[in-house]
């Protein structure tokens, strides 16, 4: 669990994007730990990250989250949607 919120807050882009997927592995595996380490919350923030793929992985990974989950998992507010329509002009994926 340290390693992987550690890896969610590495310097590189591409540790932060697999980070993300991982987040997404571990609530398949056991939601209410990945809920409890606070994960969740940390992918919205991924969603604000700085790097268009990072963007990509943590909104990737919380589309994944909310298929197995009853309540809400996307919470936008301006700032969320203005970074994401930035990151889709930014991103092929």
């Amino acid at each position: 669990m340290d390693n992987l919120r550690h890896c969610l807050k590495d310097r590189d882009p591409y540790v932060r994007k697999t980070a993300a997927i991982c987040v997404a592995k571990l609530y398949s595996a056991d939601p209410r730990r990945a809920e409890k380490a606070g994960f969740v919350e940390t992918l919205r923030d991924l969603m604000l990250d700085s790097n268009a793929t990072v963007v990509a992985n943590a909104v990737a990974a919380l589309s994944e989250i909310g298929d197995r989950h009853d309540g809400v998992i996307f919470k936008l507010n301006l700032t969320t949607a203005n970074k994401l329509l930035t990151a889709l002009g930014e991103s092929s994926e």
